[in-house]
């Protein structure tokens, strides 16, 4: 496996813990109320949403390499 599939996969694989993580975060908000539940849950969707971006500019970057 190459290092430019390795990290493409990684990143993936990072969004989706970032995502479940922000969700988590939202359920127990509901569920308690609680505001660090709530700003656990921005803090996960704004890494997620960074993730994405770093992604497509990586894909960019690494699409002329082999």
């Amino acid at each position: 496996m190459s290092l430019r599939i390795f990290h493409i996969i990684f990143v993936v694989v990072c969004i989706m813990l970032a995502t479940f993580v922000a969700l988590w975060g939202l359920r127990e908000w509901r569920a308690t109320g609680s505001t660090s539940a709530l700003g656990f849950a921005l803090v996960f969707m704004a890494s997620g949403v960074a993730l994405i971006f770093y992604a497509r500019r990586v894909v960019e970057k690494l699409r002329d390499l082999p």
